[in-house]
């Protein structure tokens, strides 16, 4: 095959140094054992050389494309992954998921947490060499927050003065919004209640800057390609491969690049399972995800290691169905599967059962302790006795007499796939109902829940900073995130409520009555908090796998 391919055309290139080309009269004229020879140089210099670059690479396997690599846009794991790469936010996020100073250096607040001022770094850059201003983060801000942008996290930055009704196309004027650029270096941010923790607030992705005179340059284009992506972060695009790969490379504008030790990161998508693992051994990737069963494979292997997820896992109903907008079919859906089991019969004892929709152990503070703790279990627990009075009495409310057949899509990755079948398995025993289940990539998955078309969905979610409201302000009315389309009036008065207010024992106790809320409404059927099953590559040192934020913190990682 190889011998194939020269005989037709060879040209092989390394580092605009190396070239080796054979026309089509010299061809002609050169043996195979020739040709051969060549091709064994070649490959033995393109190897030799690729171990140099192989040492500076930390390889990753994200299984699929985000939708949007646009920060004011990207609304996926691995959007916000790619961003987390190569936007830089004033804060950035430290291995135990507070904040540290990122493009800001510094920064602080009046008294009661309303107006906070962030000091910029002078030298700090764009990856073109422009100097990164106040203004580009009031740029990007606007231009998250535009009603034509359509970003489905414009809510994050609804804790800014007049953001909301900028949002709604209430406001027009941008020099309302509580964003004031004092100098190039100074940026003062009026929010509408007191908020301390808004330093971590201002390290999601929404809240990044936009070199604007770029942006006008390339317009829809911006962040499809490298040519059309610029970076205010840590690396920049150098190839993409669409639904291959993604390699990025250190960006020489970084303000802390000479700290910085990784030089490539390349991210590859592998969803099929048993390719991603094939890919490890092989040493194309260094960490992937495995599934339980996987994991059986590598029972005592030091390359195994089992991390906390920080995402909550349920089924999602979609209350726009007839069938689903009633409280006790749900209540009763919720009620059938057993989720202890879930743990220790389908999931080998990885994960928790889910008693609260905040998860448990991952650095979500209460007002001592860990909230979910203080909270308590406030979800009830399997009772299949109690589900089937619920369904009869759901199903009598609707005027049915029996439940007709739903469907429940779920991503077809890790074990999600075990898990739809456990789920519908109880439901069909403890209920007699019987639930389709449907397999589809993540992306396609998110589409029909943005979109509102489908009944029951297998999902999860993992916050974006150390504080409940992360999780709990999904189920705001008409919020981006809210695929279930729940509305309850207190839930919304509470979120308000949650949002305003700086003192920790009101709002730990405001956010516990919000988990007795859903708990009771059932927007959701929690399951449990996932913990990941891993493979990692022992050359890889220093990589934190984060529960919150960002799946990965890469700033101390090296090769070795």
């Amino acid at each position: 095959m190889l011998f194939l391919i020269l005989k037709k055309f060879v040209k092989i290139h390394y580092s605009d140094s190396f070239q080796i080309c054979l026309d089509k009269e010299e061809r002609e004229s050169v043996s195979m054992k020739k040709i051969l020879l060549i091709l064994a140089i070649v490959l033995t210099f393109v190897i030799s050389c690729g171990k140099s670059n192989d040492s500076e690479t930390l390889k990753l396997n994200l299984k699929e494309e985000g939708k949007s690599y646009d920060p004011q846009l990207a609304n996926d794991s691995t959007g916000e992954f790619v961003d987390s790469l190569v936007v830089e936010t004033l804060t950035r996020q430290a291995e135990d998921g507070k904040s540290l100073p990122g493009i800001a250096e510094k920064w602080e607040h009046n008294e009661n947490s309303t107006v906070w001022t962030f000091h910029l770094r002078k030298n700090a850059k764009w990856s073109n060499g422009d100097p990164i201003t106040a203004k580009d983060f009031k740029d990007g801000w606007v231009r998250a927050l535009n009603p034509k942008t359509a970003g489905e996290y414009a809510d994050k930055l609804f804790y800014i003065k007049n953001a909301k009704e900028f949002n709604a196309g209430e406001i027009k004027d941008e020099n309302q919004l509580g964003i004031k650029v004092i100098d190039d270096y100074t940026l003062e941010v009026t929010l509408n209640n007191p908020l301390t923790y808004f330093d971590s607030i201002v390290r999601i992705q929404t809240y990044a800057p936009l070199n604007k005179k770029f942006y006008d340059t390339v317009g829809e284009k911006y962040m499809t390609s490298p040519e059309t992506s610029i970076s205010s972060g840590v690396y920049t695009i150098k190839s993409w491969t669409r639904d291959s790969e993604i390699v990025f490379e250190k960006n020489e504008n970084y303000w802390n690049k000479d700290n910085i030790k990784l030089k490539f990161v390349k991210v590859l998508f592998i969803n099929d399972a048993s390719a991603s693992v094939n890919a490890f051994k092989n040493r194309e990737i260094d960490s992937t995800n495995i599934s339980i069963e996987q994991a059986k494979e590598f029972k005592n292997d030091k390359r195994k290691l089992l991390t906390k997820d920080g995402s909550v896992w349920y089924m999602t109903y979609n209350m726009k169905n007839k069938v689903l907008a009633n409280k006790k079919i749900r209540q009763a859906l919720s009620l059938a599967v057993d989720r202890e089991k879930l743990i220790t019969d389908i999931l080998d004892n990885t994960g928790e059962a889910a008693y609260t929709y905040t998860t448990k152990g991952v650095g979500i503070i209460g007002v001592s302790k860990d909230f979910s703790e203080e909270a308590g279990k406030i979800f009830p627990a399997y009772n299949p006795q109690k589900a089937k009075q619920l369904l009869a009495e759901g199903l009598k409310e609707l005027g049915l007499q029996k439940l007709p057949e739903l469907t429940m899509i779920f991503n077809d990755s890790g074990n999600n796939k075990v898990i739809s079948e456990y789920i519908q398995e109880s439901l069909r025993t403890n209920l007699g109902v019987n639930l389709k289940i449907e397999g589809m990539a993540l992306n396609s998955r998110l589409d029909k829940m943005q979109r509102k078309d489908y009944e029951i969905a297998l999902a999860g979610y993992n916050g974006d900073y150390n504080d409940a409201i992360t999780y709990l302000d999904r189920f705001l009315t008409k919020t981006g995130n809210n695929y279930s389309d729940y509305s309850n009036p207190r839930y919304d008065e509470l979120v308000k409520k949650v949002n305003s207010s700086g003192n920790q024992a009101e709002r730990v106790k405001d956010m516990i009555e919000m988990e007795k809320i859903i708990a009771e409404d059932m927007p959701v059927g929690l399951l449990y908090y996932r913990e990941q099953t891993k493979l990692l590559n022992p050359r890889v040192h220093n990589i934190v796998f984060s529960p919150i934020g960002k799946d990965f913190v890469l700033d101390n990682t090296y090769i070795k």
